[in-house]
């Protein structure tokens, strides 16, 4: 049994298939930015917590539940990026130790 020839594949064209708005959106940006913007995110989930916190101390609300799951996200955010700021400053600790 032999094995037929194989077809060539037209090539797919990104660059024609994406908008510009899409193009622009999907354009990568630096570590720097996305490590600000992911820190403004944690920022604004612990505020989102300690906004929920107070209303439920002074009776605003009786949502509890409502309230833990904001809690545990703006938990679960910031030890997430308390990780990622370890990784970062062991991987910073490692390059300084490379000998040149």
């Amino acid at each position: 049994m032999s094995i037929g020839p194989v077809n060539p594949i037209e090539m797919f064209r990104p660059d024609q298939a994406l908008t510009r708005l899409e193009r622009e959106e999907s354009a990568p940006t630096s570590f720097a930015s996305f490590l600000s913007q992911s820190i403004g995110q944690v920022n604004e989930l612990v505020n989102e917590a300690d906004q929920k916190s107070g209303d439920l101390a002074v009776g605003k609300t009786e949502n509890l539940h409502d309230a833990m799951i904001t809690f545990e996200k703006a938990e679960s955010a910031f030890k997430l990026l308390v990780q990622v700021r370890n990784k970062a400053v062991e991987a910073y600790h490692e390059i300084m130790r490379m000998q040149v």
